[in-house]
């Protein structure tokens, strides 16, 4: 019940403030730590782009590898941010991240990102992730939740690539980065593809529809990832990291062939997260075609992962996940479709097109794309729940 409803003024008086319902933050905006973080990484998503592009053509002292860095720890830090800070206390039953340490979070991206315009400064780039991953750590310790122990180890991994970016090899932190990134979405992509697709085919379709994937692929899929970081360190651009490569493909599309996709087509907010996770296979499967010597841009498979992968299931979690988080329907807007089939054309463009024309349009669509989303969702994420609950 609302206070609201409990309250009685002199007729004709009206409250100069309308009380909250119980329950509700004074600042929406921080009642939740998805809210801050998903709405970070809409707005860097857009303006990112726009400045990498200023300086693509000569307008900004911006280098490819800045672009990429604030891609990867700028951007998709933050949305990764966003889901774990929402998925974390539902997987630990525990307390989440409010009040001044999320306030710190967000400060410590904040200042990370301010700090990458100049070498002297970019340091601070260095603390986000080891804090974050210490908060995630303690939380799946404390309640002893083995099932997500690599959630914050695939963090720190991340922390330690950064580290290699900023002191000793960016091109090759970046590669390895964007496929820890990409294990991050075959490791959460894996549980919450199926389980979403089958509980909406069967309220929207037929209730005995079943989604699976064999246990065996299950358990292959993530470390079939991992193994590619791990011979690409080693060796890398090599054709064993290549062979590894087609080989983690493979698992990675073989695990998605009863998910249910071609019935998934009049559900957008399913048949999004199967784009999404499509590209994690096809990524590695170029990754693997080009140093076995096919002739395909150097550069397509690390946009498949970034641009494709990690773009489009950054949308589709988000999107879904405020939707949840707000008390509202799970069922996007038309806008909201309209940003999903420009950030995929943003990424097939990339992808497929890799050159000047190519990679300003691509740019144009993403910012079409991420600013399309932004403004659907900033209204959702910086106002209160519609049912009056607390998040």
């Amino acid at each position: 019940m609302e206070i609201a409803s409990q309250i009685r003024y002199p007729e004709g008086m009206i409250p100069l403030v309308e009380p909250r319902p119980q329950g509700q933050a004074a600042f929406p905006l921080m009642a939740s730590g998805h809210r801050p973080f998903f709405l970070a990484a809409a707005l860097y998503g857009t303006l990112a782009i726009p400045l990498w592009l200023a300086g693509y053509l000569g307008y900004l002292p911006l280098t490819p590898v800045w672009h990429g860095h604030e891609m990867v720890f700028g951007f998709v830090v933050a949305a990764v941010t966003g889901f774990l800070l929402a998925a974390v206390p539902k997987w630990t039953n525990g307390p989440p991240i409010l009040g001044a340490s999320l306030v710190f979070l967000i400060v410590l991206w904040i200042l990370g990102r301010i700090g990458m315009w100049h070498p002297v400064t970019a340091y601070v780039d260095l603390l986000f992730l080891p804090v974050f991953a210490g908060f995630i750590l303690w939380d799946v310790v404390r309640a002893r939740n083995t099932r997500n122990y690599q959630v914050p180890a695939m963090l720190l991994l991340l922390a330690a690539f950064n580290a290699l970016y900023h002191f000793y090899d960016p091109s090759l932190a970046l590669r390895v980065s964007i496929y820890v990134i990409a294990a991050m979405i075959a490791l959460i992509g894996g549980r919450i593809v199926p389980a979403f697709t089958q509980n909406a085919l069967r309220m929207k379709v037929a209730p005995e529809i079943t989604c699976s994937t064999p246990p065996v692929l299950d358990r292959l899929a993530v470390p079939a990832v991992l193994l590619v970081v791990a011979v690409e360190l080693v060796y890398p651009a090599s054709a064993a990291s290549g062979a590894m490569s087609i080989v983690a493909a493979g698992i990675l599309f073989a695990r998605m062939l009863g998910w249910q996709t071609l019935r998934t087509a009049r559900l957008p907010l399913v048949w999004i997260l199967h784009v999404g996770y499509a590209w994690v296979p096809l990524g590695f499967l170029l990754h693997g075609l080009a140093l076995m010597g096919a002739p395909l841009d150097a550069s397509a498979a690390l946009h498949a992962l970034s641009a494709g992968a990690a773009g489009v299931m950054i949308l589709a979690v988000a999107s879904r996940a405020a939707l949840g988080h707000s008390g509202r329907p799970l069922e996007p807007s038309p806008w909201t479709v309209v940003s999903y089939y420009l950030v995929i054309a943003a990424a097939v463009v990339r992808v497929f097109v890799p050159v000047p024309t190519g990679i300003l349009i691509s740019g144009l669509l993403w910012f079409l794309g991420y600013g399309l989303f932004a403004a659907v969702y900033w209204p959702i994420l910086t106002r209160p729940r519609v049912d009056g609950l607390p998040g």
